[in-house]
């Protein structure tokens, strides 16, 4: 691709993908201050815990299709139709094995009266999920950015009517959710026009095989993400409390905005980083895109230390607002996590899902010891200070192991700043005074003094 192309290329994917990443995730974060107002502390975590388990079980039951039907169709010469038609085979049976989380949320007292919900919930994020997906293998990537936010306005909607209007509680908010995915799903299906995918028609066992051989190694990197994002807060439930996990998923919520702030340019560059393969500069051309992404996490994160005390105070209740403390781990954590993910991009490029699954395992392991280790001594500050050293090693597992394919550079000044910056910024806030948010001021502008450079070509869409 020539540099003018491949530089438009990779800019209009980040506007399309922009349109509904930050439109769908701005109206979820406003969403929190009501849910916050209208759900007790408790029903946040039982609601917490359902979400925990939903994530869990949509890769188990549908062989995480959605990935392999997303990845084989960006292929040149792909055959589309006949992908399609394997992800919707195996998402129809996978609406039979999801009874399975029928009984086992029976097995627990606090979900056993949502167990039909929760099942509904399941099937119905599966199908929107997928077809989604196919929207995004065949690159049609604006409708896809609209179904996102199709689907974030209904949530938003059904939220309100049945959580503030009609006080339905755990049951509203999962009856929104799941009528949210139905109309997503059915509006994904006509767009990208697989509603033909299902008529009966021989399968390609061919295709069949590679795609499942693919995707079903990503179940268990999954499930070691869901261990790294999610398992700290059903330990912090058992050692310590529902209530305190409410608390901490509170604490989750704000550090979110690095990965959306950086997920969309994560996205667009993944269809860049697919078409790059073998170019001339592949090398010199990755690394100068990862140097943008490194400036704009380490700003991100650096802005969110600062400002998050004082926001808090008006974004949610008092009983919330302790959740600041738990803040500056998970903030630097997402910050490397978003390297991570970038790095990871030769995974997708290469098909190499065993790639995934060994830097998730790596992860996971670390996160599961530092919680057992650190929880029962310093309580939720070990939960979030195991989910930030291991997000910090996934990145450092990925730098190296993708080496195999390319070498990301970090030995520069931009990247060494940035986390000698973002360290102290974050420790900063635990000096819980005037003189500790002057502290973190000095260093936010030092920040921006200092990626002033990136910043510009950015704003000016230059790739020199």
């Amino acid at each position: 691709m020539k540099e003018r192309s491949r530089s438009k290329y990779l800019i209009q994917n980040i506007i399309i993908f922009a349109l509904g990443n930050v439109a769908t995730k701005i109206i979820t974060f406003l969403l929190v201050p009501i849910y916050t107002a209208v759900l007790s502390v408790y029903e946040y975590g039982i609601i917490d815990i359902v979400m925990t388990v939903i994530t869990v079980a949509v890769p188990v039951v549908t062989l995480n299709i959605c990935e392999a039907v997303m990845r084989f169709a960006l292929d040149k010469n792909a055959e589309k139709e006949k992908i399609t038609q394997i992800g919707t085979n195996v998402y129809l049976t996978s609406c039979f094995l999801g009874f399975f989380v029928i009984p086992v949320c029976n097995l627990f007292e606090n979900l056993s009266q949502y167990s039909i919900l929760i099942y509904l919930y399941l099937i119905t994020m599966a199908g929107s999920q997928l077809y989604l997906c196919n929207l995004r293998g065949r690159e049609m990537l604006l409708q896809y950015s609209i179904g996102n936010i199709i689907h974030t306005f209904l949530v938003a909607a059904f939220n309100i009517l049945f959580l503030v209007y009609l006080d339905m509680g755990v049951r509203g908010y999962l009856m929104a959710y799941i009528l949210a995915c139905t109309i997503t799903m059915i509006y994904s299906l006509i767009i990208g026009k697989s509603y033909e995918s299902f008529k009966i028609k021989k399968v390609d066992k061919s295709l069949f095989r590679k795609m499942t051989k693919y995707s079903i190694v990503l179940i268990p990197n999954s499930f070691m993400w869901w261990i790294m994002n999610s398992s700290d807060r059903i330990m912090v439930s058992a050692m310590i409390g529902i209530a305190a996990n409410g608390i901490y998923s509170v604490s989750y919520k704000l550090p979110s905005i690095i990965t959306v702030a950086t997920s969309v340019f994560n996205q667009a560059w993944g269809y860049s980083a697919i078409k790059e393969e073998d170019s001339k500069d592949e090398v010199k051309y990755n690394n100068r895109v990862f140097l943008y992404l490194i400036c704009i996490s380490m700003m991100t994160g650096i802005t969110l230390c600062t400002f998050i005390k004082p926001f808090l105070k008006v974004y949610v209740t008092v009983e919330y607002y302790e959740a600041w403390k738990y803040t500056p781990f998970l903030i630097t954590g997402c910050v490397y996590l978003t390297l991570g993910t970038f790095t990871a991009t030769s995974y997708s490029v290469h098909k190499d899902s065993f790639g995934f699954l060994f830097s998730g395992m790596f992860g996971a392991l670390f996160n599961v010891i530092l919680n057992f280790i650190l929880i029962p001594y310093i309580q939720v500050y070990g939960a979030a200070v195991a989910t930030c050293v291991s997000y910090v090693l996934v990145f450092l597992f990925r730098l190296i192991h993708t080496r195999k394919y390319l070498e990301y550079d970090i030995h520069n000044k931009e990247f060494m700043f940035g986390t000698v910056a973002l360290i102290m910024s974050a420790g900063s806030m635990f000096i819980d005074n005037g003189f500790g948010q002057i502290i973190q001021i000095i260093i936010f502008i030092a920040a921006l003094v200092f990626y002033v450079y990136i910043i510009k070509e950015l704003l000016g869409i230059k790739m020199k």
